[in-house]
């Protein structure tokens, strides 16, 4: 797996390349789900093509420590990038950073002191669930935008949202709000779409949910609504139809599964614990 990894000043996105290769984006694209046109065939220049192939090539991309910022629009437009891993020293995402990463679907760890996610950052990936860090204060509009397949998000009660953050998106789909067929919200409609996004497991029906959903879900938590509710309380469905066993099945920051939890309220059940 090719691996790009970021280390500090140096450049991985050059301005006037990719905009040589816009013109020929569209084919490129165009030709993905059935053969992708050689990169080689482009009317664009040698220094262009091989800029192209090496951003078509990472797999990944590793923040190495140190780094605090990824500049706007870095790794936009690398198709083939499934993981992202950031270093803890990150404090902010710049605008369109992973713009366009279609494959990006995998995995993403975040910094757990992110403080800003920029205008776009992640629009048009592919990611089906997100837990963002409780430092994060800004998320800017568009964020998550037609990651078609997102319908877990976690934000921070606290944090700044902005216009359309999950629009057109699995999730934006299952609000009780106006959205077209598509998931997509208007901006007017943006201030209701975040509110319903931060308030669909307040009430008491859901603590379940937000224990699971939590940046890093403790085990005394779950294990004490357990005890209280029983182990049907996994199965229930919010309004967004996710189950407390979903959110922690896909929560990465999280070391418990339903599994242990379920062992250990059997155990203390039939008396084999305290």
């Amino acid at each position: 797996m090719r691996v790009a990894t970021v280390d500090g000043p140096r450049e991985l996105y050059n301005m006037e390349l990719e905009h040589e290769w816009l013109g020929n984006r569209g084919h490129v694209l165009d030709a993905k789900n059935n053969k992708r046109m050689e990169v080689e065939s482009l009317n664009v220049s040698d220094r262009c093509k091989k800029y192209i192939k090496e951003r078509l090539s990472w797999q990944q991309v590793i923040v190495v420590d140190g780094v605090e910022e990824i500049p706007r629009e870095t790794f936009s437009w690398c198709l083939e990038l499934k993981r992202v891993i950031f270093a803890d020293t990150v404090i902010r995402i710049g605008k369109f950073a992973f713009c366009n990463c279609e494959n990006l679907v995998v995995y993403i760890k975040w910094s757990i002191i992110l403080e800003v996610i920029g205008q776009s950052a992640f629009r048009h990936c592919n990611l089906s669930s997100v837990f963002i860090p409780p430092t994060c204060e800004q998320i800017d509009g568009n964020v998550f935008a037609y990651n078609r397949k997102l319908s877990i998000l976690h934000v921070p009660q606290d944090a700044q949202l902005g216009r359309c953050v999950f629009a057109a998106t699995t999730i934006a789909k299952s609000s009780p709000l106006h959205v077209d067929r598509n998931g997509w919200y208007s901006y007017s409609e943006s201030n209701d779409m975040n509110e319903w996004l931060r308030s669909m497991n307040d009430d008491d029906q859901f603590n379940l949910h937000r224990a699971c959903s939590s940046f890093q879900p403790m085990k005394q938590v779950i294990y004490a609504i357990i005890l209280r509710k029983g182990l049907k309380a996994f199965c229930e469905v919010n309004c967004a139809g996710i189950t407390p066993s979903k959110y922690l099945g896909e929560n990465p920051y999280t070391d418990l599964t339903e599994k242990e939890i379920i062992h250990d309220y059997l155990m203390k059940m039939i008396g084999e614990v305290e």
